[in-house]
Parts: structure tokens; C-alpha cells; sequence
């Protein structure tokens, strides 16, 4: 009995079926409000059966897949290519036809194209690709859709807008776009602040993964949990509590006024985005740098001191090139990180203007401009594209291994003592600092009106959370703990199923697929968000 039902679901015919039972209850044209949230009429509109549209041409075609086999009999291969052919032309037919008809695409199309990829897991399997595994065939061909749906045709399709105003097509625009000195402005600012980000964040990056692995005995612990903190906290918070300590009602700004002389905006603009991002990026950097110093083998140390060099030579001539490619890698991934960034320049950038938020006011300001805005998104693209390919195929190409003759690990030697000194003194600074930042949003949450009267009080929890769970925070509390436990499973699912792909399973493609994975990472936020809009 199980066997045979194990054969139902292998049947073409199922998946007909269920293509055809989504096309019944389920819209076959997107809802603007969901689902749940529409009107009965809406519904009723969207459903493909209610009139004769193109969603009919959609599903019809799959009528003529139970022919397929018996016009070709006695040629399984043949029948299975063909079958293959049919399901990606029909596929294509439904992708094209959408966007040139502009329609959207309703649930009933989500079923439908879990019906084809069901269909063309069995006509693979049948040509025994992947030892006829249909589970990898059909993860396969799942992670090929979602790269294409949520990575190559969002990032192609950004460059649509560039070269077309309303509607009519004017290439030249990007040069006019690009020719104007604010445009050329903005694109300096991103990789101004960017590269200097990049230099710092490493800078103190490798200052604490030296601290971790080679000075601490007993407080390597301190260095990890302050070196990591700002990861696992919001960019937008670390902005915030920036801002508490340094902004116009900061008490540090108050000291700087009164005393030095400083300017209460001294923190808007380039100065304030570097503070935030290098804190908010360090934590990487060390990560990176770490793991780099724990794979240098202490023997060549070792060696490098039995020939009479002093510490200074050991780390200068010994240690420093072997980190050379974290250091790179290390620089290049803050970099794209930091030109990436939305919500720092958004709160600490006043007049500074970056690529990032430039784009978001073209789409959201009050001048709708989305040539400028694809633009700028392209230029976004290109300059975290090329950084990634270079770290992709310059520095993962490169080999910086150690090698010694026997499996003695040896003793980690100690750094020079004025290298030591600074380093303490770094992390002393840097532990303070986030001691202080953190002790702010903390407490002020708790205070009256920040910068003016700071007598504490529970007001402000009373007013967010003690109106009950339709007003106040919680609306917002609980509609991100509901999108961020909806994502977590499904993205550590793909990712594991993409992970066993690429690691487990030998094919043709295999660095193409692990590229365009990985792409995913160099794409900004920004970008992809820009990408959806259009």
C-alpha cells in the first residue's frame, strides 16, 4: 500500500491534479492586500477562472503532459528530454508572458510552478542525473528558481529604469545622471566613508584577535564578548546610542562644547557614519582575523626565533604577511558592508548624503525619480560586485599555508611589548566606549527627556507597552518576531540545502551555482530593495 502510494505522487497525473485544484481555490492574480485582507470582490476578480485571461493558457498546456510519454513509447531518454524541454518552455512562457502583459502572479501560480519542478524531477531522474536522486534533483532545481527569482532578475532588472523615461527608451539620461556634480558628490562620500570604515574596523580588528590569541590567559573572554557585541545588535541601535552620547543633547557633546569649543553638530555627517559603522563592523573583522591567527602554526615562530630574529622581525616578516589575505579579506567585506548601510547614514548622516539613503529619497521623497534611483542603485551594484569578485577569485585563489615536517604545535610566542601595550589600551578603549554607549540607551529609556531632564521614570514603558497589544509597540514588537521567526526556518533550510548541494554533490555548474549563492551576500540591501519596487 505504501509503495503504491509512493508511485501516486511519483504519477504525472498528481501533479496535474494539484496545479489544477490551486487554480480553483487559490487567485491566480496577486492581491494588493493580501489574502486574508481583501474584499470578497477583489477575490473573485483575481481568480483566474472568473473570466477568460491569460492564466488559462497557464495551466491548460499542462493537459497535454500525460501525452508526451505515449507518442513516445519505446525511448524513455527521449521521452524525459523532451518532457524537460516542454516544462522549461512552458515555464519561460509563463515568466515572459507576465511581464510583458504586466500581470502579477496570485498563489494558484506558486502551486503551479511547485507542479513543474515535481514534473521535471521525474523526467531527470529518469535520465539517471544525480544517481536519479529526486530529493537533490528537485533541491536542485528549487535553489536554481529562488537564485533566479530573488537574485539574477531582481539585479538585472534594476537596469531597466536607467535607460527608459516614460516609457519611451533614452539611453543618454545615464550620462546626464551620472555627469551631475551631487551625483558625483554622493558617490564620493559612500566610498569615502567605505574605505575608511574598511581601514579602521580591520585596524581594531586585528588589534583584538591579537589580544584573544596571543596576550590573554585569562580574560580572552572579555575581548570576545565586547568584539562581538555590536554584531548581534542593530545598526540602527548602535546609531541610536551614538547619537545619546554624541549627538546635540549628548553629554560627551555638552563636555566637547563647553570646554574644546566643538560645534553641537560636530557628529552629523562623515564623522558620525565612520563612529557607528566601525563599531558596528569591527566585531566582522575580528572574526575573520581571528580564525586567520589561530591556523598560523606556532612552530614557524619558533623557527623564525632560533635564527635570532626578535619579536618586531617575527611579527613583522613572519606573522604579518601570513595575514595578509584575512587582512584583504577582511577590509573588502567591511567595505561592501559599510556601502551597503541604510539606517546609519539615515540617522547620523544630517547633511552628509551617501549612495544608500540617496537612493531611498529618490524612491520616497517627494520628487519620484526612479532613473536616478537605478542609477545610483547600479553604481551601488557595480562597486560591491567588483569588490566581491576580487575577493572571490584574487584572494580565494591564493595560498598562504604553513608547513612543517611534524605535528609538535609548539608554544604561541608573545608579541612586543610596545605592540602589547597598544593593544590593551585599544580594547581598554573600546570596552569603555561600549560600556557607556550600551549604559545609554539603557538608561535612558528610563529618563524623563534626554539631554534636558534625566530623573528616571517608567513613563515611557507604560506609554509603549501598557495600552494593550494594539497600540503602543507591541504592533511593531510582534509583527517582527513574526516575520523574523518566518524567515529564520526557511533561510536555514535553503541554506542547508544549498550547503549539501554544493559541498556534497559533484555536477556540471557546481562554481556557477556557488557563485550566484554567494552573490546574494555582495547584493545590498539597498539594491535588492530598489530592485523589488521597480
Amino acid at each position: 500500500m505504501k509503495q503504491q502510494n509512493i508511485s501516486f505522487f511519483n504519477h504525472p497525473l498528481f501533479w496535474i491534479m494539484f496545479a489544477f485544484i490551486g487554480f480553483t481555490i487559490l487567485p491566480s492574480k496577486a492581491l494588493d492586500y493580501g489574502l486574508f485582507d481583501s474584499t470578497s470582490t477583489e477575490i473573485w476578480d483575481s481568480m483566474g477562472w472568473s473570466t477568460f485571461n491569460l492564466s488559462w493558457l497557464w495551466f491548460l498546456p499542462l493537459l497535454l503532459f500525460p501525452v508526451l510519454p505515449k507518442l513516445i513509447k519505446n525511448d524513455i531518454k527521449l521521452c524525459s528530454y523532451i518532457e524537460i524541454t516542454y516544462i522549461i518552455g512552458l515555464f519561460l512562457f509563463v515568466f515572459i508572458s507576465a511581464i510583458i502583459t504586466k500581470t502579477s502572479l496570485g498563489y494558484s501560480i506558486m502551486i503551479l510552478i511547485v507542479s513543474l519542478v515535481a514534473l521535471m524531477t521525474n523526467a531527470v531522474a529518469n535520465l539517471k542525473l544525480m544517481q536519479g536522486d529526486k530529493f537533490v534533483i528537485a533541491s536542485l532545481i528549487s535553489i536554481i528558481l529562488l537564485i533566479f527569482f530573488f537574485i539574477v532578475y531582481p539585479t538585472i532588472s534594476i537596469f531597466i529604469p536607467m535607460f527608459f523615461e516614460n516609457g519611451q527608451f533614452v539611453p543618454e539620461q545615464v550620462v546626464t545622471i551620472i555627469q551631475q556634480p551631487y551625483i558625483v558628490r554622493v558617490i564620493g562620500n559612500s566610498l569615502a566613508v567605505s574605505s575608511t570604515v574598511g581601514i579602521i574596523s580591520t585596524f581594531f580588528g586585528l588589534a583584538f584577535a591579537l589580544y584573544t590569541t596571543r596576550i590573554a590567559k585569562r580574560t580572552a573572554f572579555i575581548s570576545k564578548i565586547f568584539s562581538i557585541l555590536p554584531i548581534v545588535t542593530p545598526p540602527f541601535v548602535v546609531g541610536l546610542g551614538v547619537t545619546l552620547m554624541l549627538g546635540r543633547s549628548g553629554y560627551v557633546t555638552n563636555f566637547l562644547v563647553e570646554h574644546l569649543g566643538f560645534s553641537s553638530n560636530w557628529l552629523y555627517g562623515f564623522t558620525g557614519i565612520v563612529i557607528a559603522h566601525t563599531l558596528a563592523l569591527t566585531p566582522m573583522s575580528f572574526m575573520i582575523l581571528e580564525g586567520a591567527l589561530k591556523s598560523i602554526h606556532p612552530s614557524v615562530e619558533e623557527a623564525a626565533y632560533t635564527l635570532r630574529s626578535n619579536r618586531y622581525q617575527a611579527f613583522s616578516y613572519i606573522i604579518f604577511p601570513l595575514l595578509k589575505p584575512a587582512l584583504a579579506n577582511s577590509f573588502l567585506v567591511v567595505v561592501i558592508q559599510s556601502l551597503a548601510d541604510f539606517s546609519t547614514p539615515l540617522v547620523l548622516g544630517g547633511s552628509f548624503d551617501v549612495i544608500a539613503t540617496q537612493i531611498y529619497f529618490y524612491i520616497a521623497g517627494s520628487q519620484l525619480d526612479y532613473a536616478s534611483a537605478s542609477t545610483l542603485g547600479t553604481i551601488l551594484l557595480a562597486f560591491s560586485l567588483a569588490i566581491f569578485v576580487i575577493q572571490y577569485l584574487w584572494i580565494g585563489n591564493r595560498s598562504y599555508v604553513t608547513v612543517s615536517g611534524k605535528s609538535y604545535r609548539g608554544e604561541v610566542q608573545d608579541l612586543p611589548n610596545g605592540l602589547k601595550t597598544l593593544i590593551i589600551f585599544m580594547l581598554s578603549f573600546w570596552v569603555l566606549f561600549n560600556l557607556v554607549l550600551y549604559g545609554s540607551i539603557f538608561y535612558g529609556s528610563f529618563t524623563v527627556n534626554w539631554g534636558v531632564d534625566y530623573s528616571l521614570t517608567l513613563k515611557n514603558y507604560q506609554l509603549l507597552f501598557g495600552q494593550g497589544f494594539s497600540d503602543g509597540a507591541w504592533p511593531s514588537l510582534i509583527q517582527t518576531v513574526i516575520f523574523a521567526a518566518s524567515a529564520a526556518p526557511i533561510t536555514a533550510l535553503f541554506g542547508l540545502l544549498i550547503a549539501y548541494i554544493t559541498v556534497r554533490r559533484e555536477f556540471k555548474g557546481k562554481k556557477t551555482l556557488e557563485f550566484l549563492t554567494l552573490l546574494c551576500f555582495a547584493v545590498p540591501g539597498t539594491v535588492a530593495g530598489v530592485s523589488y519596487i521597480i
